[in-house]
């Protein structure tokens, strides 16, 4: 109660100059460290993003930025920090897509259910594929990146393809390749197969390529979820005969390379220009089956992995290496192979395996042990489009 307080302290005097002066070095004094110490506010943009660097990864920095609208500025008004977020931590894998029993739509498993960030995105994510519309022949996984998950129904001539995001549960079945896509093919037209072109930095928005070709030329289709619409490509002849491999591309740093089957080169498309040009395979390489496959390292650079005789060989632009080992290349993307091998046991049944093989440590790590083909997509977490659009809001979009 106001009657219990104490009585307030005696006022300084200031009867005189020397105590007038006295008193207000005092209070200048006291007041001194309160006025200079430096709190959580006193961070500046480029203070808090040198911060977040040494958060562990993607999740924590989500966590991180949506504490207040500065910490969510911090991260949407610079790019240069995005880009170099991901390049030291790379978005974290939450499972794969397998094609099991030629089933309607591919089987997810999900790897390292413990991990609470994978958790909640099993709980809340389409990763069944549920919302996807059926057809008659089935869907088949083609590519998965960017959040990403890209299907075709297999058919030649008119085919169906539908872009999938698990974690949003959006579904976008694209308008048919137009029919003019193979106008003025010669002999032997076909579908090579689609590819995801995602850009992190505009995660609201995707394209996919169709590649084509016929006895002596390729050419490309391009679909935009901005348009809406395909964009056919002229028709490029590539000389002698078109042996382009099935469903074999690669897309690597802004390029698709599709190797020929059989022979020791390959194609290079440019995705932001769509020209195609030739590259030349390393000596002694000679694609054949699942032997050989293009990636990146870690750092982004061209690499190619090639098997021969039980042996896997590692080029890039630095170094060549080998590892013994009798496997079938499924991907190369960020420093990362991975591999598979199959086999049918004394019952049987088909068992397989799947492995990760950073090519940096050569340190093999077994992800996968059971019953399926071999064939795998991974699935990876994608940014976030709520930590790249700088605006006000605040919400989850």
């Amino acid at each position: 109660m106001a009657s219990q307080l104490p009585p307030p302290a005696a006022a300084p005097s200031t009867t005189t100059t020397t105590t007038a002066t006295t008193t207000s070095t005092s209070t200048s004094t006291s007041t001194s460290p309160a006025s200079s110490a430096t709190t959580i506010f006193s961070l500046t943009d480029d203070d808090l993003r040198e911060i977040f660097l040494r958060l562990p990864d993607l999740p924590a920095l989500v966590r991180a930025a949506f504490t207040c609208r500065p910490w969510l500025h911090a991260v949407r008004s610079s790019a240069p920090f995005r880009r170099l977020f991901r390049a030291l931590h790379p978005a974290p894998l939450i499972g794969l897509f397998l094609e099991i029993d030629n089933g309607g739509v591919p089987s997810f498993l999900p790897l390292r259910r413990s991990d609470p960030v994978v958790a909640a995105a099993l709980r809340r994510g389409d990763f069944f594929l549920t919302s996807l519309p059926p057809v008659s022949t089935g869907w088949g996984l083609v590519d998965c990146r960017g959040g990403y998950v890209l299907l075709w129904d297999g058919m030649p001539d008119k085919p169906s393809v539908a872009a999938l995001n698990p974690m949003t549960w959006t579904v976008d079945v694209l308008p048919p390749v137009p029919a003019k896509i193979s106008a003025g093919s010669t002999l032997d037209f076909a579908v090579l197969g689609f590819h995801l072109l995602c850009s992190e930095e505009s995660p609201w928005s995707f394209r996919v390529a169709c590649v084509c070709s016929d006895r002596h030329r390729v050419r490309v289709a391009v679909f935009s979820s901005e348009t809406w619409k395909w964009a056919i490509r002229p028709w490029v002849d590539v000389g002698g005969n078109c042996s382009l491999k099935y469903m074999a591309g690669t897309l690597v740093g802004g390029s698709i390379f599709w190797p020929y089957q059989g022979e020791a080169r390959m194609i290079r498309i440019d995705t932001a220009t769509m020209d195609i040009t030739f590259v030349d395979l390393p000596p002694l390489v000679e694609v054949a089956g699942q032997n050989f496959a293009v990636g990146e390292t870690r750092n982004g650079e061209l690499c190619i992995i090639y098997e021969l005789g039980f042996f896997l060989h590692v080029w890039t632009r630095r170094s060549v290496d080998g590892t013994e080992l009798d496997l079938k290349i499924v991907q190369v993307r960020s420093g990362l192979v991975h591999l598979s091998s199959t086999c049918i046991t004394h019952a049987g049944t088909l068992h397989g395996w799947l492995f990760s093989l950073p090519l940096d440590t050569i340190e093999l790590e077994l992800l996968l042990e059971g019953s399926f083909d071999g064939d795998a997509h991974l699935y990876n977490m994608a940014w976030p489009p709520s930590l790249v659009r700088d605006d006000e809001s605040i919400g989850h979009e």
